[in-house]
């Protein structure tokens, strides 16, 4: 490792997302995610994603992000919950996305209905890793490493499982998970707008 970068993972800061984080947000979820969430919201899906973000008490809220910092720099995030949040909060993250999707909703509904029913789900006392993103300039510098090993610090008194779905194409993410302690326990594909996508179910026992 050079030794800038391990002065930059030195003075990286994990904080808590605020609502003006928002444009980072909406950039590093389509960078977590740039063909299914395209696929799941349609072409406006980065606005739509950037509005819920900003509301309290649904599943892609600042509430329930973390970004990592340098000084005023974003450099990544990480949005997760755990499985009371996920209860709690499912029908209202519904609402919120009628309200900004409108009548295209209604087209997509089916869309929405076969992603759930095969990745996000939680057992009791699991907590959801939704997307991790880490700006192309930034990475191999172990950012990544830092949200997640942060995340199972912070969390790891009230649950009893880290869990995560990763597309089985990002071989990079799924190295770096691995040797985090993430195992892969499943295998599940769905096809959205023609388009296949396979995913690992991956979990690690809370230290």
């Amino acid at each position: 490792m050079k030794e800038g970068e391990f002065n930059l993972k030195k003075e990286v800061k994990i904080v808590e997302g605020r609502p003006k984080d928002a444009y980072h947000f909406s950039n590093l979820m389509e960078i977590s995610a740039s063909s299914l969430f395209p696929a799941v919201f349609g072409h406006e899906f980065k606005t739509i994603l950037g509005n819920l973000f900003r509301e309290k008490k649904n599943l892609f809220s600042f509430e329930h992000t973390h970004m990592a910092k340098l000084g005023n720099e974003t450099l990544g995030m990480l949005l997760g919950y755990d499985w009371r949040i996920k209860r709690k909060e499912e029908i209202n993250t519904g609402r919120l996305i009628i309200k900004y999707m409108k009548f295209e909703f209604i087209k997509r509904f089916p869309l929405f209905l076969k992603l759930n029913s095969i990745v996000g789900y939680l057992k009791e006392g699991e907590f959801y890793i939704s997307n991790i993103a880490v700006y192309p300039e930034y990475r191999g510098m172990g950012i990544g490493t830092i949200l997640l090993n942060f995340i199972e610090e912070t969390e790891s008194k009230n649950i009893k499982k880290l869990t995560l779905d990763v597309e089985t194409k990002n071989e990079g993410a799924i190295r770096l998970y691995k040797r985090l302690g993430f195992t892969i326990s499943g295998k599940v594909s769905i096809k959205l707008k023609g388009i296949t996508f396979e995913f690992f179910r991956m979990e690690k026992i809370a230290l």
